[in-house]
């Protein structure tokens, strides 16, 4: 069964972040922590397909995660003319990198902040220059990439760098080149990607560790419970405004 297939294969991506990652996460995790316990903010930008929803809201997520705005359409949302037409113009690399910088600026990004920026290639100009900006105004960057696509690519940004060459830290969903994973008889393209499980993974195991430093120091999180309880609204909007006393 392919479907027996997908899960072999996920299943042996997860055995990975396991072995690979999670040395990684802990000592992370506590420069998170530090930077929280100080006052700095724990900001994530996504460029592939799940984490800017994912982590946001969430039962069982923290309330401290900053997302960094686009203001960007949806894909499939872009206006069209009669006839078919794109209203649209489209978007060079140097629009990319204003976007990206405003998006920075906009955002506060400053010294003493985490940047977590999300891209499974790793070569879009536009998430290379939030890297490069977040750095120049002294945050902590860290890469959610796919290393073993990455390397196999050629880059996009003007630096001639992908987002593993870009960041200070390099986390690793250790998914197949290409992305998709299982080959079918049948099909000329391979099919089933794995990018959005793992990316998941590895960041909710990041924020499990993040959870476990910030007690080491003291510092309870504050965490969002399932709103569709009959007092989730009530709780949703007291959890919200802890952080925004506490800012944790």
């Amino acid at each position: 069964m392919i479907a027996s297939r997908y899960l072999d294969r996920v299943t042996e991506i997860l055995g990975e972040i396991r072995a690979l990652e999670l040395p990684r996460l802990e000592e992370l995790a506590g420069q998170i922590a530090d930077a929280v316990s100080s006052g700095g903010l724990f900001y994530v930008y996504d460029n592939g397909h799940m984490l800017n929803t994912e982590l946001f809201n969430r039962a069982g997520g923290l309330a401290l995660l900053a997302p960094i705005e686009l203001g960007r359409p949806r894909l499939g949302t872009a206006a069209v003319r009669p006839g078919g037409e794109p209203a649209a113009v489209p978007v060079s690399v140097d629009d990319d990198l204003t976007l990206a910088r405003m998006a920075v600026r906009r955002a506060g990004v400053k010294a003493g902040d985490v940047v977590l920026l999300g891209s499974v290639s790793g070569r879009s100009p536009l998430v290379v220059e939030l890297a490069e900006e977040s750095a120049r105004r002294g945050a902590l960057t860290v890469g959610l990439t796919a290393l073993r696509y990455s390397t196999t690519l050629p880059a996009s940004h003007p630096s001639g760098r992908r987002l593993y060459e870009a960041v200070a830290v390099v986390l690793d969903t250790h998914t197949g080149i290409g992305d998709a994973e299982v080959a079918v008889d049948g099909l000329a393209e391979r099919v089933l990607p794995s990018s959005g499980i793992s990316a998941a993974l590895v960041a909710w195991c990041l924020i499990a560790a993040l959870i476990e430093a910030l007690l080491e120091r003291g510092v309870e999180p504050t965490v969002f419970r399932s709103i569709n309880y009959p007092d989730g609204p009530e709780r949703h909007a007291a959890a919200l405004e802890r952080y925004r006393r506490l800012g944790y």
